[in-house]
């Protein structure tokens, strides 16, 4: 996850993102972002702004670029709690492809 992050689009972001992976390879993470730098700690922190859940082969498909998060969203294969701002957010602040 770190090596996905464009830290030019975190810059100024505080938050602390719950990934709840479900399945085989599943567990929890929490993602903390804070000024454009990510860390990634195994498993449920107290308070984060934001929980997403979903299949881990989802994940893995999202992470190598095989997948739309958003068209997995739309098709009720990935659930947020929390704030949807940051989901989409999301979207600008990390690359995934195939590469």
């Amino acid at each position: 996850m770190p090596t996905h992050l464009l830290a030019e689009h975190a810059e100024g972001v505080e938050a602390v993102i719950q990934m709840d992976l479900m399945g085989a390879g599943g567990g929890q993470w929490y993602l903390t972002i804070s000024d454009g730098v990510l860390r990634v700690s195994l498993g449920v922190h107290d308070n984060p702004n934001m929980t997403m859940t979903l299949a881990a082969n989802d994940w893995l498909d999202i992470a190598n670029g095989t997948a739309n998060s958003m068209g997995l969203f739309m098709g009720g294969k990935i659930k947020i709690q929390g704030d949807m701002q940051l989901a989409i957010k999301m979207q600008t602040m990390f690359r995934f492809s195939e590469d």
